[in-house]
């Protein structure tokens, strides 16, 4: 908890409140100085672990012979069954705090294949259940959510300051629970940016839904990928950038 000034109809006040937390998070890989993210303090093995997968450092979860991580120390400790050349292009991404990211070609991903169709209030419904699954965000707001769904029902909720970190928790959490990601929707409460879609297809999920928009290049990228991109979605009302998995009425 912490003191603040609220003003409110031309008054001033002090009250006490949640502020989202952030610190960073070093992350050694056998021995080596690999990056450093900017985070909130939640599940950081998770986050590490899909981080790793998600930029291709690792393929399975196998390949991690020991994790070791300290919130106090803001340090992450990875060894693992072989060595392995970490890259090195650094982008700095477009999410919260200057994400990084490192170049992965989409001509890598195979186009998707999914039967997956869902009705605009199953998105509605999942996203309404991020928000209540979403216990920091209720307490300070300023903290992103995501969230693995089988259509169904949430299989994994993370939250952090920034959306790509929550979409690695997730990511994460699925390796360490042995749940499969391929045929399921991501849903985030972040824009969805050409770097969160590419997430996505490496995750093989078909479809991405978010509170907000998303970006021309992740909806481009989405086209050329075979993932169905969704906006805005609301209790009511839903925005299709592309693709075919959400069920439209006919005119």
């Amino acid at each position: 908890m912490r003191s603040f000034i609220r003003v409110h109809g031309g008054s001033a006040e002090e009250v006490k409140g949640e502020v989202v937390r952030e610190q960073p998070l070093v992350i050694w890989v056998n021995g080596k100085k690999f990056v450093t993210l900017l985070c909130s303090p939640l599940k950081l093995d998770c986050l590490v672990v899909g981080y790793l997968w998600l930029e291709k450092v690792i393929a399975s979860l196998d390949e991690i012979a020991r994790l070791d991580v300290s919130e106090v120390d803001g340090r992450a400790d990875v060894t693992l069954a072989r060595e392995v050349e970490l890259p090195t292009e650094r982008i700095l991404t477009s999410g919260c705090g200057g994400g990084i990211t490192f170049r992965i070609d989409p001509r890598l991903f195979p186009r998707i294949r999914s039967s997956l169709r869902v009705r605009p209030a199953l998105l509605s419904e999942r996203m309404k259940e991020l928000f209540a699954a979403a216990v920091n965000y209720r307490a300070s707001r300023g903290i992103h959510g995501a969230a693995l769904s089988d259509g169904e029902r949430l299989l994994v909720v993370a939250e952090d300051v920034g959306r790509h970190n929550a979409v690695d928790k997730v990511m994460g959490e699925a390796l360490l629970k042995g749940i499969a990601t391929a045929d399921r929707i991501l849903l985030s409460t972040g824009r969805i940016s050409s770097e969160m879609l590419l997430k996505a297809a490496r995750m093989e999920v078909p479809l991405v839904a978010s509170r907000t928009s998303p970006t021309e290049m992740a909806v481009s990228l989405a086209e050329q990928l075979g993932i169905t991109v969704v906006g805005y979605v609301r209790a009511d009302n839903l925005n299709v950038y592309a693709g075919d998995a959400v069920l439209l009425d006919s005119p």
